[in-house]
């Protein structure tokens, strides 16, 4: 009755009832959306209850960080046009490359830290075994510059200047390295870890520079249980003044307790041990005052500068002889390069020992585990030796322990201008590395071989018969004839 009381027609009645039905569904919705609420906040009541009841009480509860709100992409626009992005494939493909060149780095850290752990290593040092050592590496030799044009009026634009290439035929894993305190601690603790006792330098003498550094290298050597001796070089001088000079400086350096000492049986004193590179070249009457008895009572003698168990450097068949008129300790062979004179073949080193015990002198070979000199023209002539895989390496090894010698040299721990280094490589385009196996290959292969050569000396020692007393030169503990 109301409705038709106040609602004449019938479409009116239809306008009404849409709109109680749209009420409806807004008061819906609103307790709905109420209760919804509710129901989250007691949620996150009770989730807070439960975290705080089983967390134990000595922890704080951690305050809860604000979620930031997510932004949408904003187009880039000028004069209200939306400007596309740029797209530079360039980019794009160096920043492809940086990614794979820093995962290769990973992998490469990774693989260098297996192989620290994995690496063969000797636990006993030795000082029958020496190794020569650079410092500094001369890792960059200077090109020539062109010579000069012959007719005056081509005179060029620009002086030319001289280019330094690269000097190494290998790529070391430490890079192109200066000396310094943690590079050298590397340094030899990877040679102590070989069993390798004694590192030898070359001394030219008179540069601030190179004391210093020598004074480092002879108070750091033995915190890692190394000795250090000196090899100096007569090849451009051999006059007597020259020789007393070298003598003089390095007697301070002698004196050192880093520096290598050994002890005569015959003289009945502990003596420094110096290598003399090209004593070959050296005349007779420089030889007199080197030979014991005379140069002890001349005052002009040079064993009164410096008294050393000298031992020179050979390179033919007849060199021996000389530095035995020379009163000469011992020789030595240099070159690692089997075949390329006479005291670096493999073969002759028999006749050598026996030389030298028959004149009771000392005979040194020299090992290396190849030689790659990186030059058109060597400075040695051809005497370039593959390493093939490590066997060049191991034949001078069992060829110098067969030979029962005293002592052996190894060349070198980072001679890089030669090829002759043991150190770590890292394999690069261009340049020659250690595959198969790994960066620490010949590290691995000197701590073996010394150890074979110690395990057959103490055997010797062991077999020896009471009744025949041991050769000096075969002894176990720093002690010559």
């Amino acid at each position: 009755m109301l409705l038709k009381k106040y609602v004449k027609t019938r479409r009116k009645v239809k306008i009404l009832l849409l709109l109680a039905i749209v009420g409806l569904l807004v008061i819906t919705i609103i307790v709905l959306g109420s209760s919804g609420r509710n129901a989250a906040i007691e949620l996150l009541l009770d989730e807070r209850f439960i975290a705080r009841a089983y967390r134990p009480g000595d922890q704080p509860e951690k305050p809860v960080q604000p979620v930031a709100p997510v932004s949408l992409l904003q187009p880039q626009r000028e004069h209200g046009v939306i400007v596309p992005e740029k797209y530079d494939e360039q980019k794009i493909k160096e920043r492809i490359i940086q990614s794979k060149m820093d995962l290769m780095k990973l992998q490469q850290q990774r693989d260098h830290e297996a192989e620290q752990s994995a690496r063969t290593t000797l636990d006993v040092v030795t000082t029958a075994v020496h190794i020569f050592y650079t410092a500094p590496v001369p890792w960059y030799k200077s090109k020539k510059v062109p010579p000069a044009p012959e007719h005056p009026n081509d005179v060029p634009l620009t002086t030319p200047k001289p280019v330094k290439i690269l000097n190494t035929a290998f790529y070391p894993a430490m890079g192109l390295y200066k000396p310094s305190n943690s590079l050298l601690s590397q340094h030899f603790e990877n040679i102590r870890s070989c069993g390798i006792g004694v590192l030898i330098l070359s001394f030219t003498g008179g540069k601030p520079a190179e004391t210093a550094l020598l004074h480092q290298i002879l108070e750091l050597a033995p915190q890692h249980n190394l000795s250090v001796t000196f090899e100096f070089s007569v090849a451009g001088n051999q006059s007597v003044e020259f020789v007393r000079q070298q003598l003089q400086e390095m007697a301070t350096y002698a004196r050192l307790p880093g520096f290598y000492r050994v002890w005569s049986q015959s003289r009945g004193v502990s003596l420094p041990v110096l290598y003399v590179s090209n004593a070959y070249k050296l005349s007779d009457s420089l030889g007199r005052l080197l030979c014991r008895t005379p140069s002890l009572v001349e005052p002009d003698g040079l064993r009164r500068v410096l008294d050393a168990f000298f031992i020179g450097h050979i390179r033919l068949k007849s060199h021996a002889d000389v530095l035995r008129r020379l009163c000469f300790d011992g020789f030595y062979s240099k070159l690692p390069s089997n075949g390329a004179v006479f005291a670096s073949t493999w073969k002759n080193w028999s006749y050598l020992k026996s030389f030298a015990l028959s004149y009771k002198m000392l005979f040194v070979p020299t090992v290396g585990p190849g030689f790659a000199e990186r030059n058109k023209f060597p400075r040695h002539g051809d005497i370039q030796r593959h390493r093939s895989n490590g066997r060049y390496y191991g034949v001078a090894w069992r060829t110098a322990i067969l030979n029962h010698v005293g002592f052996i040299n190894i060349a070198s721990y980072n001679n890089w201008p030669d090829g002759s280094q043991i150190e770590e490589v890292m394999p690069r385009a261009g340049f020659l590395d250690y595959n198969p196996g790994s960066r620490t290959k010949y590290l691995d292969l000197t701590a073996h071989w010394v150890g074979n050569f110690l395990k057959t000396r103490q055997e010797a020692a062991a077999g020896a018969a009471p009744a025949s007393p041991q050769n000096c030169y075969e002894l176990l503990n720093g002690t010559i004839c």
